[in-house]
């Protein structure tokens, strides 16, 4: 974003962000007043970008979102993620392996993120700053949902990665948005997809 950009007329500026912009917190409800403290270089430049667009706010409406980690089925499916990626492990292999466990992350399914978007699309009034994840699940809470649907052994191993977080979104849920779906869903849904041939490991 530029003063360049501003000669063009753009009125809003919608922008991804991520909710890893907290670093690791032990507060139970992290909302969007908390001070951020990046711990990867990915999280840093989201959290610039955040403050650079800001700086434009009197010049046009910024909408920034602040996403947990998205779950579910997607045509450009990202096996990273921990719910995708410890339902495939379960899928494919009928083991799942846990790194450390107890990290808490907050969840949230990818037809929610996307309809978020949509949602701020159609709400302009709505400008600033929301966190977008409604459930915060620990990485071996996620394994035992995982293994309802499919049996499969859950292997510990030690971890390396400290990122803990819970997010709080009422203050999304205030402007009218509703989530629709769960991880649950997203692991029924991923496991229908893998019986049916439409994904793979």
């Amino acid at each position: 974003v530029s003063s360049h950009d501003m000669q063009y007329g753009i009125k809003r500026f919608i922008y991804a962000s991520s909710g890893s912009v907290y670093g690791i917190k032990n507060e139970a409800e992290v909302t969007e007043e908390l001070s951020l403290k990046p711990i990867s270089e990915y999280n840093k430049t989201k959290m610039v970008a955040e403050r650079v667009l800001l700086s434009y706010k009197d010049d046009m409406t910024v909408q920034i979102v602040r996403p947990a980690t998205v779950c579910g089925y997607s045509p450009r499916m990202r096996l990273d993620l921990s719910v995708n990626l410890l339902t495939m492990q379960a899928l494919s292999k009928g083991e799942i392996t846990v790194f450390g466990g107890d990290q808490v992350r907050p969840n949230i399914h990818i037809d929610d993120i996307t309809d978020v978007y949509l949602h701020l699309i159609d709400h302009p009034e709505y400008s600033g700053i929301y966190n977008a994840g409604f459930e915060n699940i620990s990485i071996m809470d996620i394994a035992r949902m995982v293994t309802k649907y499919i049996p499969a052994e859950i292997m510990i191993t030690e971890s390396n990665d400290p990122r803990s977080y819970r997010i709080n979104s009422n203050k999304l849920l205030a402007t009218g948005y509703k989530p629709q779906k769960t991880v649950n869903d997203a692991i029924r849904e991923l496991v229908e997809r893998y019986k049916t041939g439409a994904l793979v490991s």
